[in-house]
């Protein structure tokens, strides 16, 4: 298989750079995702790597060749598009086989890798029928068993499970990561979803303004987000968080003056007093503190509306300008505009650079 080196990437389109000074590193059979809003640039450099978008400067390797000047053709690369690009006209066998005619793979070699990728995708039965007559999951396999049976060096997908509907992409993902361990190919995955990023990846490198903001594994991603986008940005709901300053008593109260936690001995060293921004995650937040755990801390809000959910309930209130929500167990009793009693987890809090928007880091108190 191969390592891809993506060395400095800059995409010019006249004076806008789509992407800046991107650089990635991705090990042999790594399923790596480039995640991030709309606009941010994955697309495009999922492109690049593909030769399907001249890279204005920068170096591509796919193992330890330079490609840059090399054909999409001659890459060794197969991509799995959002539309799944198939031949309508074409049956499940053909719209597979095509691109080893292309290269004049001998008819009894075309045969036996079709109808292995089919056996793998699950997609035997219908080699003979063609893609109108299948369903949207049924179609991306066929996308799927067209990149498997060239046998490619890199997979690159991108946003292949957008045209589904919830239950499938659920089954889908499953299906790719599945898949791409089974087959031990490099691949490199482009998605806005951040649920698909943090549940199929090795490693997630999040993109916003054509910038990387942070390449790490998931639970990294999420323990230890190195800005206030990133922390926005993982986590589903996403983080709370609250600007505000810290005393000299190591009290942190937000700019309403209606949010204050004592964070003596959970601050990091670096931190004496001043301007900062609190993250907590939604279900760092409890409903009790029947336990009496010492980093629990209690808050007093006014909830606004409670979504259940079954497994558990979103609370959500106003802190200033800021949707204040907790990820409740589904027990928990509390009523809309009665004033109550929450529970911060202290040893979970996050700390950010109002300034900067960068993390604060250093051993806490």
């Amino acid at each position: 298989m191969a390592e891809v080196k993506v060395i400095n990437f800059i995409k010019r389109y006249g004076d806008v750079d789509a992407v800046s000074n991107l650089s990635l590193d991705i090990k042999d059979k790594e399923f790596v995702v480039l995640c991030g809003p709309s606009g941010c640039g994955k697309s495009t450099t999922l492109r690049m790597i593909a030769g399907l978008e001249d890279i204005s400067s920068g170096e591509l390797y796919i193992g330890d060749k330079l490609v840059n000047s090399v054909a999409p053709k001659d890459r060794d690369i197969a991509m799995v598009f959002q539309n799944y690009a198939l031949y309508p006209h074409m049956t499940v066998f053909q719209n597979m086989a095509f691109g080893l005619k292309l290269k004049k793979v001998p008819q009894k070699e075309i045969q036996q890798r079709v109808e292995e990728a089919a056996k793998v995708v699950g997609l035997e039965p219908y080699l003979k029928r063609k893609p109108g007559t299948l369903s949207g999951g049924q179609r991306q396999r066929v996308a799927l068993g067209r990149a498997i049976v060239r046998n490619p060096r890199v997979f690159l997908f991108d946003e292949p499970l957008s045209n589904l509907d919830a239950k499938l992409r659920v089954q889908m993902r499953m299906e790719i990561s599945r898949l791409q361990r089974k087959l031990g190919v490099t691949t490199i995955y482009v998605t806005h979803d951040q649920t698909e990023a943090m549940t199929m990846a090795d490693r997630i490198a999040v993109m916003k303004d054509g910038l990387l903001q942070q390449f790490d594994t998931p639970m990294n991603m999420y323990n230890y987000p190195a800005n206030l986008f990133v922390a926005g940005f993982i986590g589903s709901p996403a983080m709370n968080l609250i600007t505000g300053q810290v005393d000299e008593s190591m009290e942190f109260t937000d700019v309403t003056q209606k949010f204050k936690i004592q964070l003596q001995g959970y601050l990091p060293s670096s931190v004496s007093k001043g301007a900062m921004v609190l993250g907590v995650r939604p279900e760092n937040i409890h409903g009790d503190n029947g336990l009496n755990i010492s980093s629990y801390s209690p808050i007093s809000i006014t909830p606004d509306a409670i979504e259940p959910m079954g497994s558990d309930s979103f609370l959500y209130s106003k802190i200033g300008d800021h949707t204040f929500i907790a990820r409740l167990r589904p027990e928990t009793h509390i009523s809309t505009g009665q004033v109550t009693t929450l529970f911060i987890d202290r040893s979970k809090l996050h700390f950010f650079n109002p300034e900067t928007g960068e993390r604060i880091t250093g051993n806490k108190q």
